[in-house]
């Protein structure tokens, strides 16, 4: 499965999801922008990073929609409702961890990265973290250089990241 995160406006992007097996998928808008790193960015790299494999994008490579995406080529039946709902509800796990993560490491990230987190819609004071050093580490390093990636990417422009999970039946 590949993610593309598409830089649609100012202050907007949208996220494809490309799957071999269970159809492609989009968030348009997408919340949580940043001129920094996408909001659903930060929830592919914890969810990666730290074996969250039933978050939001093990829920989507097993075949879900995590609860808000659409499908771009098949029509959205009841049927296909009814798949998709019972895809979600056993995969989907680890969505509370994934938020849980997201607010832990995002506000340390930007702290380290040299940025306020007060100027970026975040607390200033991060919530306590239950994360070691290596794993916080490891996240970190990769957030910068998602990030970077990011802010090279101009409007109407994307990047592509792999889920290096494969997709399930």
């Amino acid at each position: 499965m590949h993610v593309r995160f598409e830089r649609t406006g100012h202050r907007r992007y949208a996220v494809a999801v490309l799957r071999e097996k269970h159809g492609d998928l989009r968030m348009d808008p997408a919340p949580g922008y940043s001129d920094l790193i996408p909001h659903d960015l930060v929830h592919l790299v914890v969810e990666e990073e730290l074996g969250l494999r039933s978050g939001i994008f093990g829920q989507l490579a097993a075949g879900g929609n995590a609860g808000t995406f659409v499908p771009t080529e098949e029509p959205r039946t009841k049927a296909w409702a009814r798949r998709v709902e019972r895809r979600n509800r056993s995969t989907g796990g680890d969505m509370g961890r994934s938020e849980e993560l997201a607010a832990q490491v995002y506000p340390r990230w930007l702290r380290r990265s040299g940025h306020l987190p007060g100027s970026h819609h975040v607390r200033q004071d991060p919530p306590p973290t239950d994360l070691d050093d290596t794993d916080l580490d490891r996240v970190l390093t990769r957030l910068d250089a998602l990030s970077q990636q990011w802010r090279a990417v101009d409007i109407g422009a994307s990047m592509t990241v792999a889920w290096r999970w494969p997709e399930r039946d």
